[in-house]
């Protein structure tokens, strides 16, 4: 059986909960990527995706510079144990209407599965 492992994106991009917006639309511009998991003294707190600087920042007209990634970031961090069934994520997507999960092992957020992935 495939798992969440199997097709997760590690190791994860972070950004912390303290930076802009702007500098976080670049991080993910720059690689490629739908989402940041956002961080506060060293622990995993939310996630930043690029539908949250859409409909966040952009239709709101929010200052980019000005406005931190914790005024828009998405929370709690939802994950789900790499050694689950992609069912199982996919499942945990649709109830919860997100597209993106942590993915952790030992207690340890090891990377990150989006609905993309799951194609």
């Amino acid at each position: 059986m495939e798992t969440v492992a199997d097709r997760m994106t590690s190791p994860v991009l972070t950004i912390d909960r303290d930076e802009n917006v702007k500098t976080a639309a670049k991080k993910i511009y720059a690689n490629e990527i739908g989402s940041l998991l956002v961080t506060h003294n060293q622990s995993f707190i939310g996630i930043i995706t690029k539908t949250d600087l859409m409909i966040k920042v952009l239709a709101e007209n929010l200052d980019a510079k000005s406005t931190l990634v914790a005024e828009v970031m998405s929370q709690p961090l939802i994950s789900i144990a790499a050694d689950e069934s992609l069912d199982s994520a996919i499942e945990i997507l649709r109830e919860k209407s997100i597209r993106h999960l942590a993915v952790n092992q030992n207690n340890q957020i090891v990377g990150i599965i989006s609905i993309k992935d799951l194609r």
